[in-house]
């Protein structure tokens, strides 16, 4: 672990011994002097949070009593009420004599919810079908079978106004007309369809419906789907004011999604008509009220359904554990979705109220910051330069007493019965945090400290990168050298006894001749092979490599290298396998660089396989690209030392015995080969089971 040590010198052994004496001393006297300092400060910070928490208290009295008087104000008027809009009314009331207070819902027993101006599981209209005489049910079931099944719309017309002559109520009659309507405006009779919804507007009947819908918003919305159809805007607009209004002014239940629905449809066709169209004053006017109307209705039953869809569940659960005087605070987070508070507080059971189990609300954040708590900390007396703000959780400014803007406050304390995201915070006037109120002395020990300490981090990693460089320097030289060497010996060895054996003329037979002198060329090719390994990286290294290109057969190139290299890899004691096209493949290539990183792929190959000898080459053609992969089944390469194979003398640690010598130069030059001709190479590996190389070039 430490052989490094071995190649200090003795001048960086002085360097070292004089840094530690005359760093340490002065680091420790620093040190202290600091230490005295920070007490100093950490005494001014305990009193700081002291006068927040006083802050906190404060702003937190004010909110139990505004939301005591708040419940007892709520309990007092509910005693008084009976029916379902006495009580909406009485929610709006409320909240007006609250500002801090929003969203006021009273919870009923079986989960129902209810606002100031929307509710859910209590105003429901009655449904049409149970208003149905079982004759009248029959005629309308024929109707509609010729309608939808037949696609007869006169037939289905006629049947409903021989349903219609017949019929004995309002309800029947107003079901008859919208079917009668509907049919008209399949028959693109829009005209004839609006006098039929028309007809159920005379009528002035509210407790008519039609499924679950009141019938008047059918029969409006029928008439401005008709209007459109027919191109009449100014009458299209009309009837939409209309339907707007009522949509407003008599609300129903949200379960079930059909009041949303309408209500959202009707304001996206007033918005589609309202450029292309003239509006008085008077008309801005009255807009402008129901946009404000709309806004408090659509906000409320966004809150109604959250509740429903979010939360409710968890209140429910918590007033079984609910003191009658208790009023509690929950704060509800979820994954994108906004942080929500809540309290909610029991209502009495009586025979007055026995419809509400509960109210739940929240605290305007708005009104608190823009005008309570400015008024409450007006009369909190803190010293001339100290002044409080709110924070949130991720202690972005909410609130700054008298609007002073600074930034960087001295201490801050959370909230502790509200608002568990709020911190009340205090700042210094000028902007000044403790650190600096303590004095220019902390700043310059500081300093001083962190200048030695510096210093000596600096020297000690100057040391130990000095160290380990010149050790990683001469171990590298030394293995390189002694890698290479042997990496050369061996062709060297095999051609000089091959050239004895021909000189000594104990070979006389020619085909075994020619057979050693063709051992002797391939590995005079292979020594050659060797050696431009290394004078190619002197010329990538330095940036004075050059590429011949030209536009030649890649398979046959591969095939050459491969034939030359057989004779080494079959003496290794290798099987091996190829496949390749038989039709050239032509691709812009330096034949000598190709063959140069194939055969750098081959001899790893041979050199990481011990037991399961064997080499799998393939050339394979796709639409943009020629594939050339080398397949070992050797000892594999780790997932953690795949990013590192390509560095220049790097080595893959070998869980072999005895460790393959190379430069660690030959994947380097093989990568920098295979980005030179615009190409990419890729391994896939797993440690025991072997590697696959894969240059992949583009086509000409």
């Amino acid at each position: 672990m430490f052989e490094f040590l071995k190649h200090i010198t003795p001048r960086i052994k002085i360097l070292s011994l004089s840094l530690i004496l005359i760093l340490l001393p002065g680091a420790s006297i620093s040190y202290l002097s600091l230490k005295s300092i920070q007490e100093k400060a950490d005494n001014q910070r305990v009193k700081y949070h002291g006068t927040a928490n006083l802050v906190r208290d404060k702003l937190e009295s004010e909110l139990y009593q505004i939301e005591t008087n708040f419940r007892n104000t709520i309990i007092d008027s509910l005693l008084k009420l009976e029916s379902v809009a006495d009580h909406q009314l009485l929610l709006q009331r409320i909240n007006m004599e609250y500002p801090s207070i929003k969203n006021l819902t009273l919870l009923g027993n079986k989960g129902e919810l209810i606002t100031g101006f929307a509710s859910s599981g209590l105003n429901k209209p009655p449904g049409s079908k149970s208003n149905l005489s079982s004759e009248m049910s029959s005629i309308i079931s024929r109707a509609e079978k010729e309608e939808f099944i037949n696609k007869n719309y006169p037939g289905a017309i006629g049947i409903y106004r021989k349903a219609l002559s017949v019929a004995t109520s309002l309800q029947e009659k107003a079901i008859l007309h919208a079917r009668i309507g509907r049919s008209y405006f399949k028959l693109q009779s829009y005209d004839k369809g609006i006098l039929e919804y028309g007809k159920i507007l005379e009528y002035g009947e509210e407790s008519l419906s039609i499924g679950n819908i009141p019938a008047t918003v059918v029969a409006l919305y029928q008439k401005a789907e008709g209007y459109k159809e027919l191109n009449e805007s100014q009458d299209r607009k009309k009837i939409l004011m209309e339907l707007y209004q009522r949509l407003l002014y008599h609300p129903w239940d949200l379960q079930g999604g059909e009041y949303l629905f309408y209500l959202n449809s009707t304001i996206g066709a007033i918005r589609e008509i309202e450029p292309s169209s003239t509006i008085s004053s008077s008309e801005m006017a009255q807009m402008e009220k129901l946009k404000n109307l709309d806004e408090k209705i659509v906000t409320q039953s966004e809150l109604i359904l959250f509740l429903e869809d979010r939360i409710i569940e968890e209140v429910i659960s918590g007033l079984n554990h609910l003191a009658s005087s208790e009023i509690k605070h929950r704060t509800f987070t979820e994954q994108l979705i906004p942080t929500i508070e809540l309290g909610y507080f029991l209502l009495p059971t009586t025979t007055q109220q026995p419809l509400f189990r509960a109210l739940v609300f929240q605290f305007d954040e708005g009104y608190l910051l823009t005008q309570l708590f400015p008024q409450v900390l007006s009369t909190v007396e803190l010293g001339k330069d100290i002044v409080p703000g709110i924070l949130n959780e991720n202690d972005s400014l909410l609130y700054f007493h008298n609007n002073h803007q600074v930034s960087g406050y001295l201490v801050a304390e959370n909230f502790s019965q509200y608002f568990s995201r709020w911190k009340v915070a205090l700042f210094e006037r000028s902007g000044k945090s403790i650190e600096q109120l303590t004095g220019r002395e902390r700043h310059l020990y500081l300093g001083l400290f962190i200048g030695i300490l510096a210093v000596m981090l600096l020297g000690i990693v100057i040391l130990a990168r000095v160290m380990i460089h010149e050790s990683e320097v001469s171990r590298m030289k030394s293995e390189f050298v002694s890698n290479v060497t042997h990496e050369l010996k061996t062709p060297l060895a095999l051609i000089r006894m091959f050239g004895e054996t021909l000189d000594s003329g104990i070979v006389t037979e020619e085909k075994k001749r020619k057979e050693f002198y063709s051992i002797i060329r391939k590995e005079s090719e292979r020594l050659t092979h060797l050696i431009n390994n290394v004078l190619d990286f002197s010329k990538i290294d330095t940036g004075k490599k050059d590429y011949n290109f030209e536009e030649a057969d890649l398979v046959s190139t591969i095939r050459q290298s491969l034939e030359a290299y057989r004779f080494h890899i079959r003496d290794s004691g290798f099987e091996f396998d190829y496949k390749m096209p038989e039709e050239p493949v032509m691709a812009s290539i330096d034949k000598d660089a190709i063959s140069q990183a194939f055969l750098n792929l081959l001899s790893n190959a041979v050199k990481y396989s011990e037991e399961r000898k064997y080499i799998y080459v393939e050339v394979r053609k796709e639409s943009q690209s020629v594939i050339v992969s080398v397949k070992d089944h050797g000892a594999g390469i780790a997932k953690e030392e795949l990013k590192k194979i390509f560095d220049k003398f790097y080595r893959v640690p070998n869980p072999m015995k005895k460790q393959p010598r190379g430069s660690g130069l030959g994947l380097t030059l093989t990568k920098h080969i295979v980005e030179a001709h615009k190409g990419k190479i890729e391994v896939e590996s797993e440690p025991g089971k072997g590697s696959r190389f894969t240059i992949r070039l583009p086509l000409l």
